[in-house]
């Protein structure tokens, strides 16, 4: 996958009993996130591609650079078909 993640405004994340979820403002609709997804959502801020958060995260988590490319497609697909992201 390529291309720079970009966020819809109209999802803002939200802490509730413990867990995180993307709560779209004008529908009653959540996306829960793991804490992978969820930094993974802070580092899409329409700036970066999904090469430089992947970049980013291998540099941060060495030792699970064999799997954060997978981590990072798979949660920019999965913010995609929920409608709270599109990738340019």
């Amino acid at each position: 996958m390529k291309g720079t993640p970009n966020p819809n405004s109209q999802f803002r994340i939200e802490y509730i009993d413990g867990e995180t979820l993307l709560y779209h403002i004008g529908e009653t609709r959540t996306v829960y996130l793991n804490d992978t997804a969820s930094m993974i959502w802070t580092l899409c801020d329409g700036q970066r591609s999904i090469d430089e958060i992947v970049s980013l995260l291998e540099d941060s988590y060495p030792e699970a650079s064999g799997q954060i490319r997978g981590d990072v497609e798979a949660a920019v697909t999965n913010f995609v078909d929920n409608g709270a992201m599109t990738v340019n």
